[in-house]
């Protein structure tokens, strides 16, 4: 019985897939046909866009030197100020070094040198102690 079974469906086999291979065959060319067709679609649409593409490059060109001149005068001002923290840092250790160097003199010529120090001494722990 199993025999007869295999050996029927071999035989509806036999018919049934070479039409089914027809069938695949039919399906694959309709689906290539669409796939091209798509292809061509894309072709044009690219085609289409190539001249808004050269139009943005040419916009891009033109804002690119005030861009450029932009970034040069950012580097200048960054120079400049980076200058004037220096500058007026040294200003402050000079000052405060005449300050020791008066203090010190006063202090030489009056002969009080003691009473100075411990008022300096005085002054930075009230400093020292808002801070």
């Amino acid at each position: 019985m199993l025999d007869s079974l295999l050996f029927d469906l071999k035989s509806v086999c036999e018919q049934l897939l070479p039409i089914l291979g027809a069938v695949a065959l039919v399906y694959l060319c309709i689906l290539l046909k669409h796939a091209w067709k798509l292809l061509d679609q894309a072709v044009e649409t690219v085609k289409s866009l190539d001249p808004t593409i050269k139009l943005a490059n040419q916009s891009i060109e033109k804002v690119q030197a005030p861009l450029d001149t932009a970034v040069k005068l950012s580097h200048t001002m960054d120079d400049m100020h980076d200058k004037a923290v220096e500058g007026v840092s040294k200003l402050a250790e000079g000052a405060a070094g005449g300050v020791d160097r008066m203090k010190s003199f006063v202090a030489d010529k009056t002969g009080k040198k003691n009473d100075i120090a411990e008022a300096v001494a005085e002054a930075d722990k009230e400093e020292a102690s808002h801070e």
